[in-house]
């Protein structure tokens, strides 16, 4: 079903049901105030004379010659709603007027439970009777008993017609009034369905209503919609392009590793006695790939957010020792001495484990990769919880100061570094970076005095109690 007939429908079933009801309260107040009024009309008549002539002729009150008088008038000169006729009882509802009707059981018993007036209609509401207790309770007119035509029945044509034919006026109205609202309703609609189709022209709908609010909104979600579209759309083209140079950088290690591999299956088939220093090579490049490997989860994981995906308390404690512990035998063949201290008291931080311990191996890892045989490096926590510092100190080549800034961008590699490990992506120190800031921490990079580089990540104070 069409808006605009559902809407006209509505309204017609809407104002009928009002109207009717309106029409039942009408007739149920009009009976009342009828009842009321001839019970005061009967008293009144007969404070005003009616008693003496009922009392003074009981078996003849009230005169029937009225009512032959008005027989005999011409059409013309009767009264276009008959006149109500009354009938005096005493009080055990006996008339001395053989002309007088029984007086009703009914009202008979409502009177008798105390009421002064009582009122009932016939079954098909075309006469109602009403019988008022006079103020008197002695006589042959105690009682007065009125005939008079009944009001409609709420539920007649007389009351429900208006009802339809308002019904009717409205469901016109209705369907003249929503043609405009429909008329947007459609464009709106027409509108999105060009959206769905790839359009890229705005919505707008006029006017300055809810259908316009509505048309607004819809205009608002395109723009977001083709907002995320574009996102995808570069983070895709991103994403291959990041796939194509990841596969790059990783395939140059995998190669030497097999090279060094293939080499030493060769010297071994040969005969040849292997130093142990043989397999050192091996070893840093199958390092090197799997810290490739968790730079690239790291750098993806950071991509994918701004934010932290986790926020829980860390032991920097626990986590110094860990990382230290993950790379001395690799500091051990390099014949590096790879050392820590803490103080006793665990130091926490909120923030995300995973990225905290990849940016700290990030920092260790360096420093035993690009350090000479013979050298230290040293991990260092100082301070508590409210502040504190973390600090990567090698004695090795160090990064020229020029250089130092650059270093923290994606893809960047010191001259020492590319010297050393010529195919290397730069994504280390990045992600060190990336983290410390978004745990709001400091990072720094300065000298070693005697030489070498210090990698700080600090905590003050001030910088803990900002949100």
């Amino acid at each position: 079903m069409k808006l605009r007939t559902r809407l006209a429908l509505t309204l017609g079933v809407a104002t009928i049901a009002v109207l009717v009801a309106l029409g039942w309260a009408q007739s149920r107040w009009y009976s009342q105030m009828r009842v009321e009024a001839l019970a005061e009309a009967a008293v009144h008549r007969m404070e005003s004379g009616g008693r003496t002539r009922c009392e003074a002729r009981p078996e003849s009150w009230p005169t029937a010659r009225r009512g032959r008088e008005a027989r005999r008038r011409p059409p013309s000169a009767r009264h276009p709603f008959p006149r109500p006729r009354f009938f005096a009882y005493d009080a055990s509802y006996q008339s001395r007027n053989p002309s007088s009707p029984p007086f009703p059981p009914e009202l008979a018993r409502r009177l008798d439970t105390g009421d002064d007036v009582a009122a009932t209609r016939s079954a098909a509401h075309q006469r109602a009777q009403v019988a008022v207790r006079m103020p008197w309770s002695e006589g042959p007119c105690a009682i007065v008993l009125i005939r008079a035509k009944g009001p409609p029945p709420w539920f007649s044509g007389a009351v429900l017609m208006p009802a339809f034919v308002v019904a009717l006026v409205v469901i016109l109205v209705a369907l003249f009034a929503a043609g405009p609202i429909v008329g947007r309703v459609r464009q709106l609609t027409e509108a999105v369905r060009q959206l769905g189709a790839g359009a890229e022209e705005p919505i707008h709908v006029d006017g300055n209503d809810e259908i316009a609010e509505l048309g607004a909104a819809f205009e608002q979600s395109r723009q977001t919609i083709q907002a995320q579209l574009a996102s995808l759309r570069d983070r895709e083209a991103a994403l291959r392009n990041y796939i194509a140079n990841t596969t790059h950088d990783v395939m140059l290690p995998l190669s030497v590793l097999q090279g060094h591999l293939v080499s030493l299956q060769q010297r071994i088939e040969a005969g040849e006695t292997l130093d142990p220093k043989a397999m050192l090579p091996s070893i840093e490049e199958s390092q090197y790939l799997g810290s490739l490997l968790h730079n690239l989860n790291a750098a993806a994981r950071l991509e994918a957010s701004t934010g932290l995906a986790h926020e829980n308390e860390v032991d920097l404690n626990r986590l110094v020792e860990r990382v230290v512990d993950r790379h001395r035998p690799v500091a051990s063949r390099k014949q590096i001495a790879l050392e820590m201290a803490a103080p006793e008291k665990p130091v926490t931080l909120l923030g995300d484990l995973t990225l905290l311990e990849q940016a700290l191996g990030n920092l260790v890892q360096n420093a035993v990769r690009y350090n000479r045989a013979g050298r230290h490096v040293a991990v260092v926590l100082r301070g508590d919880t409210d502040s504190w510092a973390l600090e990567v100190i090698d004695d090795g080549p160090g990064i020229p100061e020029q250089e130092r800034a650059r270093v923290l961008e994606p893809s960047f590699r010191g001259s020492a570094a590319r010297t050393r490990h010529p195919h290397g992506m730069g994504l280390g120190l990045h992600i060190v970076s990336d983290v410390a800031k978004r745990h709001r921490l400091e990072l720094e990079l300065r000298e070693t005095p005697g030489g070498g580089l210090t990698a700080v990540l600090r905590r003050s104070g001030q910088a803990a109690g900002q949100p």
